[in-house]
């Protein structure tokens, strides 16, 4: 009888903390604060920032700066922390140019040395030796 009791109580609990968890949607990762005297000599060091707009269980304005070990919330009022937002887009934007520039010299020596492999008439120095009439194959000797 107790251990009937104990499963409906059981039951009764989850049902009711359902909806409960479901209304609260996704687990959303907030801040909840600024973190003040953010100096720039730290900032400087953020490899990433998100900016987070009031929405859901956020209510606060913030951005977000992604360090190695940790995340430090700063205010999107602050003058160090509009300067490092700007220095993280443009680096971002010098890397996603740098990556696009290098992908396409990738690929144009790669589309180069295909041409000249599949080729084989192509006019390079090793072709040009081969039909060369002073050129002559010569067996080897070998010593008995």
């Amino acid at each position: 009888m107790k251990l009937w009791l104990f499963a409906c109580l059981v039951a009764c609990f989850i049902g009711a903390w359902m909806p409960v968890v479901h209304a609260q949607g996704a687990f959303e990762d907030c801040c909840l604060g600024y973190q003040h005297r953010i100096k720039w000599n730290v900032l400087r060091h953020a490899r990433n920032y998100h900016q987070q707009e009031v929405s859901g269980s956020c209510n606060l304005r913030a951005v977000r700066f992604y360090f190695r070990q940790k995340v430090v919330c700063g205010n999107p009022e602050d003058m160090n922390v509009k300067r490092a937002m700007r220095i993280l887009t443009a680096r971002k934007r010098l890397v996603h140019w740098k990556s696009t520039s290098d992908s396409q010299t990738e690929r144009k020596k790669s589309n180069h040395m295909k041409s000249k492999v599949e080729n084989p008439n192509s006019t390079s120095m090793r072709n040009a030796t081969l039909g060369h009439p002073r050129m002559v194959m010569m067996p080897r000797k070998t010593n008995n």
